[in-house]
């Protein structure tokens, strides 16, 4: 049968080609902005990197996300003793952070991340921009940021409820009133600040998510990571790029937005390759009625016209893959040529390739299964007209 399988793929060479073309193109499209995508971020966020290094230092418990990871209340008392040793650095800045849910009055809801911090240490870490001047959030009261106040249609004296989207039972169905705008630029603009006093009524802290410290010499960076790391090793220490942070924000919003785009298109295509293959099977009927009268089961037609479509899927994704990444290299390369603009290093990595598989294959599978069924509905006997 498999045998047989390779050989009936070219018998309507027409109708193959057609659905390998029709699968191609809609993963060359994804692969194509994936890669420019992906690559114009790369390109920014290594010029972002170059310009000075960052006097902000990141300590969080080892293999954890910042929500995730839980600092000790000794580690902080650790660091504000170091601090003081240390003229070197300059804010000690703990910090809560908190996956929730934010739904404002129309019932809309957002996943997003409330943010807990001391204002006054906050304020000395860097410098942020607020819609109004900075009044420290009382009890029940936040500060919104600009990117997530523009989704939720919020504003200042706005209500919102926020629901935690843990197990975690700092936050439990509290509504808060949002008090200014942050406009930072950065990733607090898609997040709600709070001080420790909106938490403090129905909160006893034992733990901090993160700590941020200042340094007020970066030649000295080194030598800092390396101390804190000798007295607590569970914990990581790195710099913290917040302009690389935003790049890879807005990569990843692009990037889920264009995804967005090549799943409708995707589907569109779902459509045209089962159409194909359907057709194809309408015009094998008399091979098919063949196969069925020296003995072919309606299972064994079904694989037939399945494997048709895995290899379908199979040819596609490879093809795509080349033609995708040489083409799109190619372009880049004319242009950053003859315009003098930026070449793009694109990069394929392993992830990339097995979405284009992942995609490729499940297409082709799921338009292959009405057309199989159908061919395997066809009578042995053919009626005389």
């Amino acid at each position: 049968m498999l045998d047989f399988a390779f050989k009936f793929f070219f018998h309507n060479r027409k109708r193959t080609f057609q659905a390998i073309f029709a699968l191609s193109l809609a993963l060359i499209i994804y692969l194509a902005t994936t890669l420019l995508v992906s690559g114009y971020s790369s390109n920014i966020s290594g010029m972002a990197s170059i310009v000075k290094r960052s006097n902000l230092l990141l300590v969080v418990e080892e293999g954890e996300t910042l929500s995730g990871s839980r600092i000790d209340l000794e580690v902080l008392q650790f660091l504000e003793e170091f601090s003081l040793t240390t003229p070197n650095i300059e804010v000690v800045l703990p910090q809560i952070y908190i996956p929730i849910s934010v739904e404002n009055n129309l019932g809309e809801t957002r996943n997003t991340f409330l943010r807990i911090v001391d204002f006054e240490r906050f304020e000395q870490l860097q410098h942020h921009h607020y819609t109004y001047n900075l009044e420290f959030p009382d009890e029940g009261e936040v500060i919104i940021g600009q990117h997530l106040s523009s989704l939720m249609l919020t504003g200042v004296g706005d209500l919102l409820l926020i629901k935690n989207n843990t197990e975690n039972s700092l936050i439990l169905n509290e509504t808060i009133e949002i008090c200014n705008i942050i406009e930072s630029e950065q990733e607090y603009d898609i997040e709600l600040l709070s001080s420790f006093e909106f938490i403090e009524n129905f909160l006893v802290i034992e733990y901090y998510s993160f700590v941020e410290l200042k340094i007020i010499d970066t030649r000295e960076i080194d030598t800092i990571k390396k101390e804190i790391k000798d007295h607590y090793p569970h914990l990581d220490v790195f710099e913290e790029k917040q302009t690389q942070n935003f790049i890879i924000y807005a990569t990843n919003e692009v990037i889920q937005t264009l995804t967005l785009l090549v799943i409708m298109f995707f589907g569109l295509m779902l459509v045209s390759i089962t159409y194909t293959i359907y057709s194809l099977v309408r015009e094998s009927e008399d091979t098919i009625f063949i196969l069925r009268s020296i003995g072919a089961t309606k299972t064994g037609i079904v694989s037939l016209f399945m494997i048709q479509a895995l290899l379908i899927g199979i040819i596609s994704a490879l093809l795509s893959l080349m033609i995708g990444y040489l083409g799109v290299s190619a372009i880049v390369a004319i242009i950053s040529a003859s315009t003098g603009l930026p070449f793009i290093s694109l990069q394929i990595e392993i992830q990339l390739i097995g979405i284009v598989f992942f995609f490729s294959l499940v297409l082709s599978v799921i338009s292959g299964i009405y057309p199989s069924l159908k061919a395997a509905q066809i009578k042995v006997i053919k009626e005389e007209l």
